[in-house]
């Protein structure tokens, strides 16, 4: 059986008498203890990359050993030892990290190793859920979510350390041409050798990220001026535009480099990856390989009647939003319980257009506020649509951003809106990711707060993208858990998939928690949600997202499926 490496910190030998002794008597063996010799360097001891857990005892440097190991990522679980706990103990722990905790007078085997064998396995879970849902599968790189988490430390980072960090915006002129010329395979392959060329030239404490189909990102950390960054990018040029073979033919790539630096081109994260891309556009009006840093002094045209930002402005003005709604069904029962609120967008000339065209651009010219408040007011009326049609025990979810909840007039608007529309709030289901919940986990669930009083539900969405602290759980208002996409995409046969959702279904099932697995498109993977006791489901299998108006008719085929006994 696998060997878990624990490491005790107490002052006190009579506390590692009695745990060591303790984990020696574990059936099957499978604890090991890790010398402590170097705590007089604790942070090289917490960062041991063998070690699996940490027991800490109470003590005086007790707060300073946890601050520490938050402050960098210490990714073994730490269990505090304590005395006694009360209300004030434990949610201090939680505040500075402590995954668990053990009580001095309650040192049984069975409890010391059932708790250490949760805590290893949850960690591992967690880790696992990052590395799913933080990289690209294609390249291995971050993706758009873990990039913008990556950058947002990176900016505290220089704040903190008083230092400059460069952002590059990388993006392959003509890479459809590729595509169209050489099939899509061959476009994968080419993005793959690129991402390794760029990879190889970067030290440790830089990061790659893949934004999209042919869009790259590069942060720089802690770089010496904007000459350094001038010729770290002349050497990922010479590297990238080397021919790459593509069926037996050398194929040259020309790519367009715009970089921004933080703090001088942008005070906040939006504002930077803004300058970056600005700068990529104006390298993409020159013919060849090229790099072109940000000036405030020439920029590119954003405001020209053809550009997507003049045409984005336009649509919110004009309101050419809309949604979609995509079903979530029981899996008991086969019935359509919710819909989740999707946005598209209504384009004059290219007609409706998904958010992944757009969204980005919204998010960081600030659109998305006003947007999603027009999003609110649409599943408002549809609401009220589903209760004329009969279906008046169906939630409409709408996911809502950070700038969105954060706004101080975001509440009262919520209202407004309610009255205005004379919707019943008892089924209207405010979606929210980890990522947005932690950014200021106080505020917003002050926030959470005045509108559950309104009636209003929450989940969280792609849930294991990037939560730190597993007690907000217990905390926050939350009344449903939706599985990303990304741990049912290969279910059952995918035996990390399995774990990873298996967990999550029966954690929430323990905190008394509705389960949504989203990205559902086989009969398989449907099939083991529901032995799992996932409680709905939604993707394509049953539908992708549609106009309210055919939402009847997909009503009466689960109906006709259920009557038929026809697998659903």
């Amino acid at each position: 059986m696998e060997q878990h490496t624990v490491l005790i910190i107490s002052e006190n030998p009579a506390d590692s008498a009695v745990l060591s002794a303790c984990l020696r008597r574990a059936l099957p063996r499978r604890f090991a203890l890790a010398s402590n010799d170097n705590l007089e360097r604790p942070l090289e001891a917490l960062l041991n990359p063998d070690l699996d857990a940490v027991i800490l005892a109470e003590g005086p440097e007790s707060e300073y050993l946890l601050r520490l190991a938050q402050k960098h990522f210490v990714p073994a679980p730490i269990i505090l030892l304590l005395d006694e706990v009360n209300e004030h103990t434990a949610t201090r722990l939680r505040e500075f990290g402590a995954q668990d905790y053990l009580l001095r007078g309650q040192l049984q085997d069975a409890l010391v190793h059932r708790v250490l064998d949760y805590s290893i396995q949850l960690k591992q879970a967690r880790l696992t859920i990052e590395q799913l849902s933080n990289r690209d599968s294609l390249t291995g790189a971050l993706n758009r979510a873990g990039f913008r988490a990556h950058l947002e430390r990176a900016a505290e980072r220089s704040n903190r350390y008083n230092f400059t960090t460069a952002l590059l915006y990388i993006n392959i002129d003509r890479f459809a041409n590729i595509n169209d010329h050489y099939g899509e395979s061959n476009g994968d392959a080419l993005i793959q050798a690129l991402a390794r060329r760029l990879g190889n030239k970067l030290r440790n404490t830089d990061s790659l990220a893949r934004l999209g189909g042919d869009e790259f990102a590069v942060v720089l950390e802690d770089v010496g001026s904007a000459a350094d960054v001038e010729l770290i990018v002349g050497k990922m040029l010479n590297s990238l535009s080397a021919p790459v073979l593509i069926n037996d033919q050398q194929v040259s790539i020309d790519c367009s480099i715009g970089a921004a630096l933080f703090p001088e081109d942008g005070a906040d994260v939006s504002d930077l990856i803004e300058a970056a891309r600005n700068a990529m556009q104006q390298a993409k009006s020159v013919q060849g390989s090229k790099y072109i840093r940000f000036s405030s002094q020439i920029q590119f045209d954003v405001t020209g009647s053809n550009t997507l930002a003049a045409e984005l402005r336009t649509a919110v003005r004009k309101n050419q939003f809309e949604l979609h709604y995509q079903p979530r069904v029981d899996l008991h029962t086969g019935l359509l319980v919710g819909l989740e609120a999707l946005l598209r967008w209504n384009h004059p000339q290219r007609g409706l257009i998904c958010p992944g065209e757009f969204i980005k651009e919204c998010e960081d010219m600030g659109l998305m506020r006003t947007i999603g408040y027009q999003v609110i007011q649409h599943a408002c009326h549809a609401l009220n649509w589903l209760q004329d049609q009969g279906m008046e025990h169906v939630d409409v979810a709408v996911n809502v951003s950070f700038s969105q909840i954060q706004d101080e007039r975001f509440v009262g608007v919520v209202k407004d809106i309610l009255q205005r529309t004379d919707t019943d709030p008892n089924n209207l289901e405010f979606e929210l990711t980890e990522s947005t919940i932690l950014k200021s986990p106080g505020a917003i669930k002050a926030r959470m707060d005045e509108l559950r009083l309104l009636g209003i539900s929450f989940s969280l969405d792609d849930f294991g993208t990037g939560f730190s602290q597993l007690s907000h759980l217990t905390e926050l208002p939350i009344s449903a858990l939706k599985i990303d996409s990304a741990f049912v995409r290969e279910l059952p046969h995918n035996p990390q998939q399995v774990a990873v959702s298996s967990m999550i279904i029966e954690m929430a099932q323990r905190l008394g928690m509705k389960v949504i697995a989203e990205g559902a498109e086989t009969y398989e993977q449907v099939s083991f949600l529901r032995e799992q006791a996932c409680h709905q489901v939604q993707g394509f299998y049953y539908s992708p997202a549609i106009p309210l108006q055919q939402l009847p008719r997909f009503v009466q085929e689960q109906r006709f499926k259920r009557r038929e006994r026809i697998p659903s």
